[in-house]
């Protein structure tokens, strides 16, 4: 015997297929919004972590580079000392003690400032840069960053000329009135020796010569100081646009 459908049933039939077709596209939709919410806040979060390691780690180099301006300051008087000697020797009782007293602080391992790079690294090669939004931001990370390479790369000459002078100073002093301390691996004075010491080379043209060296090492630190105190200056302002604009306290 054949069935008749009732129309009625079948629009209500069709009627809760499309409803049901509804619910499941709007379920899908905000499970699709509602996932994308979640990535944006995870995403924020990291992106507040990166920031507040980045000015951490600003506020690490800032003490670094005060301590090494600090140092380097020294190192500059003492090498115009240095100099000055060099330039003024008259091979008389005292000039060639003051000489040794002052060519050991000249000399020692260089006074270098070691930017922290550790949430630059990770912006750089983990993809962190690209969870930075705040265009201010950016600027001022990637500007803080080329400062901090001028600092290394003066570095190097730094290095290169503090090894020349150490090379002439091998010719020129005999560095038997240094001892090394064997617990500190540092070198101390032999008072005695220091009192009596003599240059190995008293020609007056060899002597200008290690003046002249001690000279351009002190304008080389001189542009060392002036790129710390740069770089020390936009930390300083990287610190107070991050701060400013992800309203860190």
């Amino acid at each position: 015997m054949e069935v008749h459908h009732h129309p009625d049933i079948r629009r209500k039939d069709l009627k809760e297929y499309i409803l049901e077709g509804v619910m499941i596209f709007m379920a899908v939709t905000l499970g699709f919004f509602g996932e994308k919410l979640r990535e944006d806040l995870m995403e924020h979060s990291k992106e507040k972590e990166y920031i507040v390691s980045m000015i951490e780690d600003a506020q690490t180099d800032i003490i670094s580079f005060d301590k090494n301006i600090a140092l380097n300051k020294l190192r500059v008087l003492r090498l115009d000392t240095i100099a000055t000697l060099c330039f003024n020797y008259k091979n008389s009782q005292v000039d060639d003690p003051a000489m040794y007293d002052v060519v050991r602080y000249c000399i020692k391992y260089p006074d270098f400032a070691i930017p922290v790079e550790r949430t630059m690294f990770q912006l750089k090669n983990a993809g962190g840069m690209r969870l930075i939004q705040n265009k201010n931001a950016i600027d001022s990370i990637i500007f803080y960053d080329e400062m901090v390479k001028k600092v290394v790369n003066q570095q190097d000459y730094y290095e290169l000329h503090l090894r020349v002078l150490l090379e002439a100073t091998e010719e020129l002093f005999n560095l038997k009135c240094f001892p090394l301390n064997h617990k500190t691996l540092r070198w101390e004075v032999d008072a005695k020796a220091l009192a009596s010491s003599k240059l190995m080379n008293h020609d007056k043209n060899n002597i200008i010569e290690f003046g002249n060296k001690a000279k351009i090492f002190q304008g080389i630190l001189i542009f060392y100081l002036i790129r710390l105190e740069e770089a020390k200056k936009h930390a300083i302002h990287l610190i107070e646009t991050l701060e400013r604009e992800y309203d860190i306290k």
